[in-house]
């Protein structure tokens, strides 16, 4: 017996000695290691992963002649076949060629880890770098670029605010690498243009509501991800500097930027630094009349910078270190003359004369705009738990100042400021269960921690919003499950809890018509309030054919409409008193993506609902914003074309988006109103053609049509007798704006353009300064044709 025990163990111990091996290193074309790449052999269903170094080993291989594949999003998957025999160790080196194709994309945002567009049951929308380059030739304004880029969000309102500028008519949440830039306490809605598209590497816009990143986006979020280390060298740079100026009127209208950034790699460190500074000119309409300044682009000057440092602790730890700020500062010669609006007649007919700028100064009055600041320390631990796992932990701060125009609105006079300061940690990790054969299980959890702490008063000291102080905690969980490489399935959970502090404090008298009949003071009693909510979301895409993808997904979003705007219109005079509730929203969306070749076609339909109001409105009766209590029914669709020729010389494309939505009265469900033009946007038509007809000669023509939307009447102000429009309900006509660009290539480093905006020099008021127009102060011509050239060099 002891003879036979000892020949079947030495029989197993040469089996193990002879199985084979197989190890190597796995990099890009621009020799980085590619880490997180899976390397598997199909046969056996046996795999594993690279480590920070791109370093792979696979044991325990026996004999036979197998394929190994290796893939990871946005690279070629590659398969060689190899023979195994004996107790052979071979080496496998691998370089991949990334996934080039603009017909598939990989996302990160939609569920906090790696994952193709194609197989997410959600509207995505992702501008890459190139994208960004190509429109950054016309401007340096982000907002811009995002509302020709995204369907389903609304156009730019031709200001620094983003104010009316929403996503499928919901508010939605800006962030920085996760990091977000608004704040529920009191949202200045001036996040949009909160980065250099410079800085940026690629934006990911998820829409319709999501319990994703939770509270405040219930119209979805934009995540700006910034610029990484990722050098071959060490030092590499890029230079960029540009002149801008007015068309229609040239006088002391011309601008100039410059943009330098400087990365390297130093064995186990790598950095990156960038720095921009801006600025602008006058800026007249297409008559030749100076812009409105208020919330203006005229004669500001703009900063930012941006740094990220990574060091890699071993093979599988990695730490970074990054941080961005951003500071715009208006320094105008203009004041501001409010526009003119009448109604003639029962029918609605009516004029607006649009407000514009003369020569003058306030005085006492200080620059307006924004400074961001972000900083962000993030650890990465890979492959633990028998490498099954990915953990990732990030600590931020970020501090947000935003300063306005002087306003009559207040007694005596004023500006306002927004100061508001966060620090966060969010602990992550994210599991893949996979046999490497029919079934992939990914799961993602973890919690996010927030302190927020905001205010809001005039710079002479006054308080107007008090002291607010937000402590939250939220654990959420997301699973994706991938079956046979023909379904995918997506489900998750999320809890908010939020306590938040608020002092005692008086209201400001105010007058939101600045007609000078001021709201009262009211001395309010602060105290605690807490709001919590637990937000599901469900999703399914058949993914087996690419001519035809679709999906159908459900979402709940929890925001608390903005804290601070209803506490400093508050007429009760306890806290507890102000009705104050979260608005719950509910979406529910379907669509497809069909990819032939060099085309692409996506079309989705959404219907959404809301308990509550998603924003604040302004009660006419009360002259002041009042917190929404209408629920809400919300419906729309889009539809984009894109198409590339074979030869790369021609790239085509086009996009439709339509919104539309409705208020009732709680309890009177048959009795609907249309929404303003804060929420729901008129319908937006985009279209380019991109011709390369040499090597080194690109073209762009670009244009934005923005539809009629006219879905209000006038009613009777029985205190003047003359007809009138209510604020946000006002109709919005429509306009059309062609863009040109044209870049050259004189070297292979280096590179010229020229842009020309609103080609036709056309006349026009943007959507919110119709449909705001009844408030006059915020309705201003957009800008005439204007000019940027550029020049760039990469070294």
């Amino acid at each position: 017996m002891k003879v036979i025990t000892l020949i079947a163990a030495a029989l197993i111990s040469l089996q193990v000695f002879s199985q084979s091996s197989l190890q190597g290193k796995v990099t890009n074309q621009n020799n980085e290691p590619v880490s997180g790449a899976t390397v598997y052999i199909e046969e056996l269903g046996s795999g594993t992963v690279t480590d920070f170094n791109g370093d792979y080993v696979l044991s325990n291989i026996g004999d036979g002649t197998y394929s190994v594949i290796v893939r990871i999003l946005g690279y070629q998957t590659k398969t060689e076949k190899f023979t195994f025999k004996g107790a052979a160790s071979e080496v496998y080196n691998v370089v991949l060629k990334e996934d080039l194709s603009s017909l598939d994309e990989v996302v990160i945002s939609a569920s906090r880890h790696s994952e193709y567009l194609s197989e997410i049951p959600a509207s995505v929308t992702v501008v890459g770098q190139a994208k960004l380059q190509e429109f950054s030739k016309s401007t340096s304004n982000i907002s811009e670029i995002l509302e020709f880029t995204v369907p389903g969000l609304a156009v730019s309102t031709g200001t620094f605010s983003n104010w009316g500028q929403t996503l499928r008519g919901r508010s939605l949440l800006v962030m920085v690498d996760g990091i977000p830039q608004s704040s529920p306490l009191r949202n200045g809605q001036l996040g949009i243009k909160s980065i250099s598209p410079d800085d940026i590497s690629r934006v990911e816009v998820i829409k319709g509501a999501t319990s994703i990143f939770g509270n405040g986006g219930n119209g979805g979020f934009i995540n700006y991800i910034t610029k990484k280390p990722n050098a071959t060298q060490k030092l590499e740079g890029s230079t960029n500097v540009w002149g801008t100026s007015n068309l229609a009127e040239t006088k002391d209208a011309l601008g100039f930027g410059v943009y330098q950034s400087f990365k390297g790699n130093l064995d186990k460190f790598s950095y990156y630094i960038s720095g921009s500074y801006e600025e602008t000119g006058n800026r007249y309409d297409a008559n030749g009349v100076p812009i409105l300044p208020t919330y203006g682009f005229d004669n500001t000057k703009i900063y930012s910078t941006l740094g990220k440092f990574e060091y890699q602790l071993s093979e599988n730890q990695k730490i970074t270190l990054g941080g961005n700020l951003y500071k715009s500062a208006q320094n105008t010669p203009f004041i501001p003359v409010p526009a003119s609006v009448e109604v003639f007649n029962e029918e609605g007919d009516y004029s607006i004369t649009a407000g514009y700028g003369v020569k003058g100064t306030i005085e006492g009055e200080k620059a307006t705009g924004s400074t961001l600041g972000n900083g962000q320390l993030v650890y990465n631990l890979n492959n633990i738990f028998s490498e099954t796992t990915d953990f990732q932990a990030d600590l931020y701060y970020q501090n947000t100042e935003n300063i306005f125009f002087y306003s009559d609105k207040f007694e005596n006079g004023g500006q306002s400021v927004i100061n508001a300061e966060k620090y966060g940690l969010r602990p992550n990790f994210i599991t893949t269960l996979s046999d490497y054969k029919t079934t992939d299980i990914t799961l993602t959890y973890g919690v996010d921690l927030l302190r927020d702490k905001t205010n809001q008063g005039l710079l002479d000291g006054r308080l107007w919003v008090p002291n607010i102080k937000m402590i939250s905690w939220a654990p959420y969980a997301q699973s994706t499950l991938k079956f046979n490489n023909k379904w995918v399935v997506k489900a998750g959970l999320r809890y908010d809890d939020i306590n938040i502090d608020i002092v005692d404090y008086s209201t400001l008298p105010y007058s939101g018509k600045g007609d000078g009949n001021f709201t009262p003071s009211v001395n309010v009693e602060g105290g605690k309030l807490n709001f919590n909510n637990l937000a599901f979301n469900f999703g399914v895409r058949f993914i087996e054919h690419q001519e035809f993808i679709p999906y159908v997904s459900y979402s709940q979003g929890f925001s608390i409409a903005d804290l601070g705007s209803v506490l400093r219109s508050a007429t009760a005079s306890n806290i507890n008193d102000i009705q104050l509730e979260p608005a719950v929203t509910k979406n529910y969306e379907f669509g497809f993506l069909s990819k032939f070749n060099n085309l692409k076609f996506e079309a989705v339909g959404y219907y959404s609902t809301s308990s509550l109001g998603t924003g604040i409105v302004f009660v006419d009766e009360l002259n002041t914003f009042q917190p929404s209590k209408q629920p809400q029914r919300i419906y729309g669709g889009e539809v984009s074309i894109d198409y590339f020729s074979p030869n790369s010389k021609w790239q085509l494309g086009t996009s439709y988006s339509y919104v539309e939505g409705t208020k009732h009265e709680v309890g009177d469900e048959n009795n609907l109103t249309y929404l303003g033009g804060d929420v729901i946007s008129a319908p937006k038509l985009t279209a380019y053609v991109n011709w390369k007809p040499v090597p080194k000669l690109s073209t762009s023509v670009r244009v934005t049509n923005l539809g009629d939307r006219e879905r209000f009447d006038p009613f009777l102000n029985a205190n003047t007798d003359k007809y009138e429009y209510r604020h946000t309900q006002f109709p919005v006509s429509g306009y059309t704006l062609v863009n040109l660009s044209l870049a050259y290539q004189l070297q292979s480093n280096l590179s010229v353009s020229l842009a020309v905006n609103n080609l036709l020099n056309e006349y026009y008021l943007p959507a919110r300064s119709q449909w705001a127009s009844p408030l006059t102060t915020f309705t201003g011509a957009g800008e005439g044709a204007n000019a940027k050239l550029s020049l760039q060099y990469n070294f």
